[in-house]
């Protein structure tokens, strides 16, 4: 028999007030106190069906929701997700718990994560994951990386939800033992051909979707996957003009003031994909497609991501999604749990592809309020985005000397074997060497950056051994170097069976167990690849240095990245190939040049 969890509480009436015209993120996410919700993970945003029409309803992971929200112990009290509702769209107000405690196939301090609400039936569909089942349900006594996901129902958008006994999608073994593949993130999708598919999956095993019965309670055929082991998480999937948009996540959600977490996208005919992005790199491709949509800018926004894409009264479309607050990322004491309120920004349509308001990154100043009711109007089309900056080349190397130029030095040379230069350009074998935390044992080629704002860009071809597919993470680029625990480096790096592009961020100092590092990823690299950093000094709001990674495929144009902050400083110009044994880089022609106004 199933089982009946009531909601703590039930449709609450919204208090009646004029919509605003304008809004700043975070949004406005309170209890009925007035307390101020401090973090909404994973945000689902949803529109009542007909009985429930005015208001729009929003789902989160489970999570305390305050850093006062602490059970009689003390401990944080995680809600089995909460539950919001709005009339506007930016002013939410919490409605309830939607489940007391996890289903009764879930193990002792199993978090219920990423829910997903439909409308299907004729009632209301939550699908969510669970990270850790009963032994009964995985078939392996002892293990706690099982997750699975649930469906429950209901009559109405806040329950109270009747949870399915069984899951519908169980742990899938990854081998023997506790070895499972990430079961998380469930998506629902009403399909073109009258079917409906479930999305779910995480970096451990990928990416999947799954036919699902006519009730939308069972999986009806096998399994496709989508987007490869390593790199994504946290499907939303949207139809619109003959294609199936996937947008999706990738890199750490969750570190602090260094969370690299960002937002990619890509699209097929199909609900089974294949999914490729704007330049044609697909999700399954051992170089990984899908281009960045949303990623950290440099303002105080950090590690946006895990997003819900949906088109208000008037039809105009927006993303929400949760971030980071660099400046106040923690929402206890002990640093163990990250601040993730909810940001909400416009999202575009732009020759068949979204982009998000600007093209610049999360949000962090007034704009217009989506339309909530109907009767409200379209917003006026997009500004374009602003031009490229002029560059003015400074010098340039084409490393086709047998002597690397003087202006070159080496920071812990490597063995003669191991670099030459020439025709062909610069090549550098991959080492065990590394620059990460207490580790800073690679060499790095160095040069003086010039002052002001300036871009270096780097051709690159990288070749792997054969065995490079699964041991340690081989690496070749650049790196903007004010010493071994202060940089920003891109690199083309090989992760488990993938090839991707890594920014990443080293700080000098931090507080345990605050972070020292962190990583975001970018474009698809090819089998030639341009690399570029951009340096803006002094142009942050606490006239920190802005570091922007971009790239570029042979024949193809640049992909932006995100953006890096460094205090602002003279650092170096640094090149490297390290991590593990046996990689080939090969450098071609570098190009420094200063950064002036952007075109008009």
């Amino acid at each position: 028999m199933k089982s009946l969890l009531p909601t703590l509480v039930l449709a609450l009436p919204l208090a009646a007030a004029a919509a605003p015209a304008s809004f700043s993120n975070p949004l406005t996410v309170a209890m009925p106190d007035g307390t101020a919700v401090q973090t909404c993970a994973d945000p689902v945003v949803f529109k009542g069906g007909q009985e429930h029409a005015g208001n729009w309803y929003m789902y989160c992971t489970s999570d305390p929701l305050h850093d006062k929200d602490v059970g009689a112990d003390g401990r944080p009290r995680f809600r089995q997700v909460p539950m919001f509702q709005s009339t506007d769209l930016v002013r939410w107000e919490y409605a309830g718990d939607a489940f007391p405690t996890p289903p009764a196939w879930a193990a002792r301090g199993a978090g219920m994560w990423a829910p997903d609400v439909r409308h299907i039936g004729g009632r209301y569909v939550m699908y969510f994951g669970v990270t850790d089942v009963v032994d009964a349900v995985s078939g392996e006594p002892g293990c706690d990386s099982d997750s699975a996901i649930g469906v429950a129902t209901s009559a109405g958008p806040l329950g109270p939800w009747q949870v399915d006994p069984v899951p519908v999608v169980a742990p899938r073994r990854a081998g023997t033992g506790c070895k499972f593949d990430w079961t998380y993130d469930p998506r629902h999708v009403a399909g073109r051909d009258g079917k409906g598919y479930l999305y779910y999956g995480s970096y451990q095993g990928g990416m999947f979707v799954q036919p699902l019965r006519a009730d939308a309670m069972a999986a009806s055929g096998a399994p496709t996957r989508i987007a490869v082991d390593g790199r994504y998480e946290g499907a939303e999937v949207v139809y619109r003009d003959g294609m199936y948009y996937l947008f999706a996540s990738a890199s750490n959600c969750c570190n602090g003031a260094l969370t690299g977490y960002g937002l990619y996208v890509a699209r097929a005919r199909h609900p089974a994909g294949p999914f490729v992005d704007a330049q044609g790199n697909s999700l399954l491709a051992a170089r990984v497609g899908g281009a960045p949509l949303l990623a950290q800018n440099g303002n105080r926004w950090v590690g946006p991501g895990h997003n819900t894409v949906f088109a208000d009264a008037a039809g105009q479309w927006w993303t929400a999604y949760h971030a980071i607050d660099r400046r106040q990322p923690y929402l206890d004491p002990a640093h163990t749990l990250n601040r993730r309120p909810v940001l909400l920004d416009r999202l575009d349509w732009v020759d068949g592809w979204p982009v998000v308001a600007g093209g610049a990154g999360p949000s962090d100043g007034p704009q217009r309020a989506p339309a909530a009711q109907v009767g409200g109007s379209m917003l006026p089309a997009l500004k374009p985005a602003p031009a490229a900056p002029r560059l003015a080349t400074v010098w340039t190397d084409r490393f086709d000397k047998a002597a690397i130029d003087p202006r070159w030095r080496w920071v812990r040379p490597p063995a003669p074997g191991d670099y030459a230069s020439g025709k062909g350009g610069l090549r550098l074998t991959t080492r065990k060497g590394d620059l990460y935390g207490a580790r800073n044992d690679a060499s790095v080629l160095a040069a003086a950056a010039p002052p002001g704002d300036f871009v270096v860009e780097a051709e690159l071809r990288f070749e792997l051994p054969a065995q490079a597919c699964c041991g340690d993470p081989l690496q070749a680029g650049m790196v903007l170097y004010g010493g071994d625990d202060d940089y920003v480096k891109l690199v083309h790096v090989a992760l488990g069976g993938t090839r991707q592009l890594e920014l990443a961020r080293e700080v000098e100092a931090a507080a345990p167990p605050d972070p020292r590092y962190g990583n975001t990823v970018m474009g698809a690299p090819g089998e030639r690849t341009w690399l570029r950093l951009s340096v803006r000094r002094g142009a942050g709001a606490n006239g920190e240095d802005l570091v922007s990674g971009s790239s570029r495929q042979e024949g193809r144009g640049w992909v932006p990245g995100a953006t890096w902050t460094m205090p602002s400083a003279a650092r170096r110009i640094g090149l490297v190939a390290m991590g593990g044994e046996g990689g080939l880089a090969r450098f071609g022609q570098l190009r420094v040049s200063r950064m002036g106004p952007r075109r008009r």
